[in-house]
């Protein structure tokens, strides 16, 4: 059994899980590989590797990369779509990977300032955006533009994030600038690793719109090597459509639970649903 993307302390405000208790944690699963894959940094991929290899559990090296690319349909309402990218493979001290990591939180954060100087220079009110304890990033905005109610439209079904995002995305285009997907898999494959989309089926505003055919073939086009098929929010339909998707472009297929804290559970995928990528990564 195998959990491919799971979040650890390093991933900054956002996930709990320790090397050590991840690791017995995985332990107690019966899991043989994980993966730690943190938001924009492989701060603590060594430490897991450490902590799983005294458990008997192999620990593959990976990050999380925010990132952007071209809508893949026509119709879409967006100029460009945000993704996450896992970058497999990767020791995670290679100088061109800890490049990518800084750039994308420097870039992040910059963003947010410009964002918050003309946001408010427009009138909006950003709410709670002082009250954080630390350096908004874009997300950050997104969420405090949506609960201002300032905003003009809002779709059916957005919350506060979502709106403020589809406004900031839509309204102000160009101010926030995240990596492109070719721009991380050029990264990835230069450093020797892999670049898988996560979550392609995940919907979650305008941070997960479920990736359609189009999307899938684009970033396929662009060097994608893999999709995560197995995700514990994608439906059944779901996972036999990206199951066709990665046959028809020559993907390959990766599963994980995205756990940020223990209270969340690990994934439990059969490895034969990803040898293809176990043996792309020298994994037995």
């Amino acid at each position: 059994m195998i959990d491919l993307h799971i979040h650890t302390s390093a991933t900054p405000h956002h996930a709990t899980w320790t090397p050590e208790t991840l690791a017995a944690a995985a332990m107690r699963a019966g899991l043989r590989v994980i993966a730690a894959t943190d938001h924009n940094t492989t701060a603590s991929v060594r430490a897991v590797q450490e902590a799983c290899a005294r458990v008997g559990i192999q620990a593959i090296a990976g990050v999380e990369i925010d990132s952007g690319f071209p809508a893949g349909c026509p119709d879409d309402l967006l100029p460009f779509k945000l993704w996450h990218v896992l970058v497999y493979g990767v020791d995670p001290e290679t100088p061109s990977l800890q490049a990518l990591c800084r750039a994308v939180e420097e870039r992040n954060r910059a963003d947010a300032e410009a964002l918050r100087r003309r946001l408010t220079a427009e009138g909006f009110r950003l709410t709670g955006i002082d009250n954080l304890g630390r350096p908004p990033n874009v997300a950050d905005i997104g969420m405090a533009l949506g609960r201002s109610n300032d905003l003009p439209e809002r779709l059916p079904g957005d919350d506060d994030e979502s709106a403020g995002m589809r406004y900031i995305l839509t309204r102000l285009p160009g101010v926030y600038r995240p990596p492109a997907v070719d721009e991380v898999i050029a990264v990835a494959h230069a450093a020797g690793g892999v670049a898988v989309l996560a979550h392609p089926g995940r919907s979650k505003g305008v941070y997960a719109i479920p990736a359609s055919a189009g999307d899938i073939a684009a970033m396929a086009e662009a060097g994608l090597d893999g999709i995560e098929v197995y995700y514990p929010a994608h439906r059944p339909d779901q996972v036999t459509t990206y199951q066709h998707l990665a046959q028809q472009y020559g993907l390959l297929i990766t599963g994980g639970s995205d756990s940020h804290h223990p209270h969340q559970p690990l994934a439990r995928w059969p490895a034969a649903w990803c040898r293809a990528f176990l043996d792309r990564l020298g994994v037995r």
